[in-house]
């Protein structure tokens, strides 16, 4: 039950504690989360013995993480501004993780000379690394950088575990749901998995999934001392730095430098993605019970190459860059300045659009034109209400970009439709948000995945079961053109939700046609990105 401040127990009594836990209901999130916050503030204040202290910490467990997730759920669902009304949730989730970290430690100094402890050590250090990744992964589950020190502190808390000679000795963990058992080495290696799993660019129903396999794939993993730098697919941990994995080919060899072997999960990986496709269902494989497929292969199987061979799977490398890139981010700006237009019905096309088509006849009727043309896309932009942001860029690659945001500007989610068009461009582009990370400075970072191909916008719309749909009225869409030098196959881009195998679609463009919808390509929230053949007429 939630206690009133007023009315709460003398928490610096650990029978209290355990009474009061026995019969907690956290279903009032803040009252549970601030009546545990004080009690383990009254510990640490006045800290019983250490047996005692930590029979409260295990019986506090549970209830903990209950709290924890309901409340992490009000940020989970979106990238989170450093200031938000949400703000203040993250700032109290990561306090009630620091204090179970801190009570750990506080136990693990007190008893350092008993030797009754000894055989306790293990389970000290193995929650110490749990609950301080604990802290990381909600900087990643907010899509909040990490902190300087935060890494550091996670490699030392490892080391230390090393120095006693217990990182392999597995414990107790009822917070495991696959093993129920875990180690310091398995634990420490479930928060790099996580870090190594793009965690700012995946949805909260993936990030949930990801943080579980995390924990049941860590034992196919192993931590060594004996490093070579010239492995090339194998993750190396610089227990002397400040970050998490790096492929062991740029690491420098030293005696802070271990190796992680992955080789056995990806041999795993394979052998899991092999049983799927004889048909077995994720839960029966230990994936959980609220994995559902295809999304749950499909997931599993972007993990391979960063999970089970340390490659990020980026084909083209990245260069600096900078400069800055003009945005559109809702569905009609990106429209407009895609096509020079806002989207109408083809019955309501005029000619004389803003980017007309008509020849001219020199260069300099033609350059006086393009720039009059432009004047006046902006200026009817602006009467529509259509913005257009400019971000930075940090880097790029035939891929996309990484960009920045220093001011506000409207809302970004992952996996959303964007048009863009770098300074020195012609054309706007059309790309998918692919991650988001707010810096402690306010800073928005995003990554951008291009779509190959100069876009066109087309009207489409569903034909029904009839084969006819000449009543319904057309949607906003998009054809992008094949770009064999980039192994792309020409595509449509259309609302979201309207793949469906062999569905027939009018598209309403310079040549209208009729196309049946083949596969997806890309899923985003508010697009469908889907292969097609173009049907005789």
């Amino acid at each position: 039950m939630a206690i009133a401040t007023e009315n709460r127990p003398d928490f610096s009594n650990p029978d209290t504690c355990l009474a009061w836990l026995a019969s907690l209901n956290p279903t009032n999130l803040h009252e549970a989360h601030s009546a545990l916050s004080a009690m383990f503030s009254a510990l640490a204040e006045t800290p019983p013995l250490p047996a005692r202290h930590l029979e409260v910490l295990e019986a506090a467990r549970s209830p903990v993480e209950f709290v924890q997730t309901e409340l992490a759920r009000r940020y989970a669902a979106r990238p989170l501004p450093p200031v938000s009304q949400e703000d203040e949730t993250l700032r109290i989730v990561l306090e009630l993780w620091q204090h179970m970290l801190r009570s750990y430690t506080l136990i693990a100094q007190r008893s350092a000379l008993d030797p009754a402890f000894i055989d306790r050590r293990p389970m000290l250090a193995q929650r110490r690394i749990h609950y301080h990744g604990a802290l990381i992964i909600e900087y990643f589950r907010a899509r909040r950088e990490v902190p300087p020190g935060m890494w550091s502190e996670l490699h030392r808390l490892y080391g230390a575990a090393e120095d006693w000679s217990v990182a392999t000795v597995r414990v107790a963990e009822p917070l495991n749901e696959t093993w129920r058992a875990q180690s310091c080495a398995e634990a420490y290696i479930a928060i790099l998995l996580t870090d190594a799993s793009n965690p700012y660019g995946r949805t909260p129903r993936e990030f949930t999934w990801i943080l579980r396999w995390a924990q049941r794939f860590a034992p196919h993993c192993s931590i060594h001392t004996d490093v070579s730098v010239d492995e090339k697919s194998a993750y190396a941990i610089d227990l002397s730095q400040d970050f998490g994995l790096r492929p062991i080919a740029v690491a420098t060899a030293g005696k802070s430098l271990r190796r992680v072997d992955s080789q056995r999960l990806a041999a795993h990986i394979q052998a899991v993605v092999a049983q799927f496709k004889r048909g077995a269902s994720p839960a029966s494989l230990g994936l959980g019970e609220d994995c559902v497929q295809p999304a749950c292969a499909r997931l599993l199987v972007s993990l391979y190459r960063p999970w089970g061979l340390a490659a990020a799977g980026r084909r083209f490398p990245r260069r600096s860059s900078a400069g800055s890139i003009q945005i559109a981010t809702d569905l009609p700006s990106i429209g407009f300045f895609v096509a020079g237009r806002p989207f109408e019905q083809p019955s309501e096309m005029r000619a004389g659009t803003f980017r007309d088509t008509m020849s001219v006849y020199t260069i300099g009727e033609q350059v006086e034109s393009a720039a009059r043309s432009e004047a006046e896309t902006y200026a009817r932009a602006a009467q529509l209400g259509l913005v257009l942001e400019h971000w930075e860029i940090a880097d790029q690659s035939l891929q996309g970009f990484r960009i920045a945001r220093h001011t506000s500007g409207s809302r970004i989610d992952h996996r959303q439709l964007v048009a863009l068009r770098p300074a020195d461009g012609e054309n706007f582009l059309l790309a998918e948000i692919s991650w988001l990370m707010y810096r402690g400075n306010g800073q928005l970072l995003a990554g951008v995945s291009l779509m190959a191909g100069v876009p066109q916008m087309v009207g489409a719309r569903i034909r029904n079961a009839n084969g006819v749909g000449l009543r319904e009225n057309y949607h906003q869409a998009f054809i992008l053109p094949a770009v064999p030098a980039l192994k792309s196959e020409s595509s449509l881009v259309i609302p979201a939700g309207w793949y469906q195998a062999d569905r027939v679609i009018d598209v309403h463009g310079e040549k209208p046609f009729t196309a049946r919808i083949l596969r997806l390509v890309a899923r985003g929230t508010t697009f469908d990105r889907v292969t097609f053949e173009r049907l005789p007429a």
